[in-house]
């Protein structure tokens, strides 16, 4: 390689003469494997133009050579179809992925057909992959358990408890939020209900407790009964009334069989570090959309339900990872941006006047969900979990603890109900520690002047103290 250039974002390497591999395309594929890295789709776009007796013909040319047996044992694995080798392949056992460069299974399985070991983790049907960029070593190399505990542990356990059912609401109206919507007390009660029950499924991506799960978070009107069966999007409607669209679900015909081996890989990757984990399932989850309504707040309780089967946080201790979120909706786009950009710049799609969407080149597109790369989503995931621990629940509880003593401070000063308390303590949240006038002569109409004064004083000492 002669230079690297960074132009516009964009990696350019330039390489002289030498590296050239000349017009093969078989030979292209192995300078990718050397060199570009592993696009799967490309890949099988490839594969699905070359006859497998090329593969066995190329193979056999150098049967001992690494790169030739990966890309025998790839084209056999993303099309189904077996090379006719008339040459046993020779060599030590290569793995299939760098481990150095990709995040793998730490138990590959032999293939003595092609002397590799597969230590990638899914399969044909669904085969992400995760780039071992500085941020994901990182990842793997964080406790994350050790961080929550160390967040927790200057906290007495009383606040703890009085905290974790505000967590659990706090996560609830923040993913709704993040939709622009608001949860009503029945609707967010149910999301409650769900979260707690986070972790708890043998099964979680199985279409009978995912339907449950859909009933149980969306108006019933629009409850379904299985994966949806016609194309959706995710659009925008603009004025005229014009549709602008941001993004396409998985096609029908394909979206099954996705599910299934979006299933198969979450088995397959129980060895993975539970953040990377939960990214690698709850963001495909909502990039294949397989319902019509309620993706977006699925795809953010799989986040906690794969967290908690990592025992990532204490016992019924709740990451408020949506409320971080929604502070940062643009990078939130952004990452989703990171899949969408790319699949809309290759569907080929049209709208008809009744909103029904149709895909025209579903098999070009499939390859998409298929095989994402999901590094980008993994660092997100893993910088709003960062924060969460380090900032938000810190936050949270130095709350509550401020506003148990400003409750204890109310009562020495005059002895009212709680219900009042509580009102009167809101009424100063809301307002910056000053009682409206309004409240003063209507609601506490009863508190003296030299209560309220001393009332507000309390509460902007206790506030304004740093925690």
């Amino acid at each position: 390689m002669l230079r690297r250039e960074n132009v516009n974002g964009i990696i350019e390497e330039h390489y002289i003469r030498s590296y050239d591999p000349g017009n093969s395309t078989l030979a292209q594929l192995v300078f990718a494997l050397k060199y570009d890295g592993i696009d799967l789709d490309i890949f099988n776009k490839v594969f699905q133009q070359i006859k497998p007796e090329e593969i066995a013909a190329f193979v056999e040319e150098t049967p001992s050579g690494r790169f030739a047996r990966q890309l025998g044992f790839w084209y056999e694995e993303l099309t189904g179809k077996e090379i006719p080798l008339r040459k046993k392949v020779t060599g030590n056992y290569e793995d299939l992925l760098d481990p150095e460069l990709y995040v793998t299974s730490p138990h590959g399985v032999k293939s003595a057909r092609w002397r590799i070991r597969n230590n990638a983790i899914g399969g044909r049907r669904f085969l992400p992959l995760i780039r071992r960029t500085s941020a994901i070593r990182a990842i793997e190399d964080t406790d994350w358990r050790g961080l929550i505990d160390e967040t927790l542990k200057p906290f007495p356990p009383e606040v703890l408890c009085r905290a974790l059912s505000y967590l659990y609401f706090k996560e609830t109206k923040s993913s709704f939020a993040i939709e622009r919507e608001e949860a009503g007390a029945s609707r967010a009660e149910k999301f409650v209900a769900i979260l707690h029950q986070a972790g708890g499924e043998p099964d979680p991506l199985n279409e009978e407790v995912l339907v449950r799960l859909q009933n149980a978070i969306v108006d019933e009107r629009y409850q379904e009964k299985g994966f949806r069966e016609r194309q959706n999007y995710v659009g925008q409607t603009m004025a005229g009334f014009c549709e602008i669209i941001h993004t396409v679900g998985t096609p029908p015909n394909s979206l099954r069989d996705l599910m299934e081996g979006l299933g198969a890989y979450y088995q397959a990757g129980m060895t993975m570090n539970p953040v990377l984990q939960a990214a690698a399932i709850a963001f495909p989850f909502v990039f294949i959309h397989p319902f019509e309504d309620g993706n977006g707040r699925i795809h953010r309780y799989l986040i906690h339900d794969v967290l908690a089967r990592g025992q990532i946080g204490r016992e019924g201790v709740l990451l408020p990872v949506s409320a971080e979120i929604l502070l940062n909706l643009r990078a939130y786009d952004a990452c989703l941006e990171q899949f969408s950009k790319p699949l809309m710049a290759v569907a080929s799609y049209s709208l008809d006047e009744g909103g029904e969407l149709t895909v025209h080149n579903p098999a070009e597109i499939e390859g998409f969900y298929r095989y994402p790369d999901l590094t980008a989503q993994c660092e997100f995931l893993a910088l709003m979990l960062d924060r969460t621990i380090k900032q938000t629940i810190p936050q949270e509880l130095h709350f509550l603890q401020k506003f148990d003593q400003t409750r204890v401070t109310i009562g020495e000063i005059v002895d009212m109900p709680d219900r009042k308390r509580e009102s009167l303590l809101m009424r100063l949240y809301n307002n910056k520690g000053k009682l409206a006038q309004k409240r003063r002569e209507g609601e506490f109409a009863e508190l003296t002047n030299q209560e309220v004064t001393d009332i507000e004083a309390a509460f902007h000492d206790i506030f304004s103290a740093e925690a």
